[in-house]
């Protein structure tokens, strides 16, 4: 089987707030295959789904084990992953994070490495999520949904062939939920691949595959 992303054997400690250092990851594996279009993380507050996605990001490099991308062995250097992040991945927070007093297109433009193009690549992906018109607007104006949009517009921009998104829809009413999740089946259809932490059955349901991060471990849930 082709994959896309593999770890082996990721071990992580973390240290809590009264000093005792606590297992987050202990031997775990993962993988995404050419085959799959979405990956759902499954598991309590505080079980590490957060954590692993910053590991697949390149932004977490303090971990055991190995990273491989299309069969080749990351260096676990943070230039190397920044590289890599830059060249193939997308991120959605939880927070959006969108500088509030910058508009929509400008915003967008962030995840670019500018150029005469620039604008109009970014009004292509605020198209391709619904916001056709809005990128003069002020993110501040924003609903939570239509900056949800902007998080996911500025994720895809640079058409990465990854796309990690954490908690997407947790603040978010049904009705918005419905339609991040017709967005997400569309960027599927169009050869991006999601992989997704959430506390939402119906995100998971709408997934190729859920994971359950129990007992430092991924377990497959059928």
């Amino acid at each position: 089987m082709n994959h896309i992303i593999q770890l082996r054997g990721i071990s992580k400690s973390v240290k809590e707030p009264n000093g005792e250092t606590r297992i987050l990851f202990d031997d775990l594996d993962f993988s995404l295959s050419e085959n799959e279009r979405s990956i759902a993380l499954l598991g309590r507050s505080g079980s590490g789904k957060s954590s692993l996605l910053r590991i697949l990001a390149g932004l977490d490099i303090g971990y055991r084990g190995d990273y491989f991308y299309r069969d080749q062995l990351l260096p676990r250097t943070a230039s190397a992953m920044a590289k890599h992040r830059l060249d193939h991945i997308g991120i959605v927070t939880q927070r959006y994070d969108l500088i509030s007093d910058l508009n929509v297109v400008r915003n967008v433009k962030l995840a670019l490495r500018g150029g005469a193009s620039a604008d109009e690549e970014a009004e292509k992906a605020l198209s391709a999520v619904g916001l056709t018109g809005f990128g003069n607007k002020r993110v501040r104006r924003l609903s939570g949904g239509e900056a949800q949009r902007v998080a996911i517009a500025r994720a895809i921009v640079k058409a990465p062939e990854l796309l990690l998104a954490d908690e997407p829809t947790g603040a978010l009413d049904e009705d918005t939920e419905n339609e991040v999740l017709d967005l997400f089946t569309s960027l599927g259809d169009s050869g991006a691949r999601l992989v997704v932490a959430t506390h939402s059955t119906r995100v998971a349901d709408s997934c190729d595959r859920r994971l359950l991060l129990e007992g430092n471990r991924l377990v497959e849930i059928p």
